[in-house]
């Protein structure tokens, strides 16, 4: 190709990409970059918006539901289940093509999923991945919450591997829907995970009760038995804080998350031990 020629189609696709909703909805799997282009391009019959607030501290999202990322919806709503959850979806209705709706996670900013995640104190979002394998991608801010999700699957037998930058679904920028929620203890934002389930695991989850079931069982696990042992003694590390005038110029975010680290360096193969871990490196 000459240099004219790459010249040409590189003015060509930063002008279409530049020149509004209509052509930019209609770049195969690109989606939109905010609601508001999708709900100004969109027939409102073609998606819908399913809200479960209960009141809990705990929202489980799916911003690709329906046919959008098949599979996504029926994790969460088996999740919504359990009785103890927020659960929120934007689901695909279309017969062919919901990929058109797509909103990527760092642009999803639908005013119903934000207002509930900005009253949660934790944060789980359930999106799409490729392959036809059935694997399982952690990521998202809250590393000890993520890894908790993580070993639980693991002893279920199920194919875990966990994400960080670079890779595009890693969950862990601020812009990302899940990593919006409350900030911990009045102090800081603690982030939220990013469960990206594979299409081979998805189409499975779809279609057999029995491991979708036993998935959102145990991600339950994680997040009902596990998690709240983590927060105390997260909390005990805020508690422990320097009291009086200095405090007022300290965080305890750093010491947090050094902690976190370090229990997380220690290789945890169960989730009990990856309890214990972390409750000996707070009593260090």
């Amino acid at each position: 190709m000459n240099k004219k020629l790459e010249k040409i189609l590189a003015f060509v696709l930063v002008f279409t990409l530049s020149i509004g909703v209509s052509i930019y909805a209609l770049v195969p799997g690109l989606g939109y970059r905010s609601f508001d282009e999708l709900a100004a391009a969109e027939d409102p019959s073609d998606y819908t918006i399913k809200t479960n607030d209960i009141g809990s501290d705990t929202t489980i999202l799916g911003i690709h539901g329906g046919g959008i990322e098949k599979g996504t919806s029926e994790l969460v709503e088996a999740l919504s289940g359990y009785g103890k959850y927020n659960t929120y979806l934007f689901e695909g209705l279309k017969s062919a093509g919901n990929g058109s709706l797509f909103i990527k996670a760092v642009n999803f900013d639908e005013p119903t999923a934000v207002s509930l995640v900005n009253k949660s104190d934790y944060t789980v979002s359930v999106i799409g991945a490729a392959g036809d394998g059935e694997v399982t991608y952690i990521g998202g801010q809250n590393k000890m919450l993520a890894e908790l999700i993580r070993l639980h699957l693991n002893a279920q037998g199920y194919n875990v591997q966990t994400l960080s930058i670079p890779d595009r679904i890693a969950g862990v920028m601020n812009s990302n829907i899940v990593n919006k929620n409350k900030l911990f203890d009045n102090s800081y934002q603690l982030g939220g995970v990013q469960i990206a389930v594979s299409k081979g695991l998805r189409d499975k989850l779809a279609a057999d009760s029995d491991t979708l079931n036993d998935y959102a069982d145990t991600i339950n696990q994680a997040l009902s038995e596990s998690w709240p042992t983590i927060v105390d003694l997260m909390d005990k590390i805020n508690n422990n804080k320097s009291q009086g005038l200095l405090s007022m110029f300290s965080s305890s975010k750093p010491d947090l998350e050094k902690k976190v680290e370090k229990a997380l360096e220690k290789g945890a193969k169960t989730p009990d031990e990856l309890i214990k871990d972390f409750e000996d490196v707070i009593l260090d």
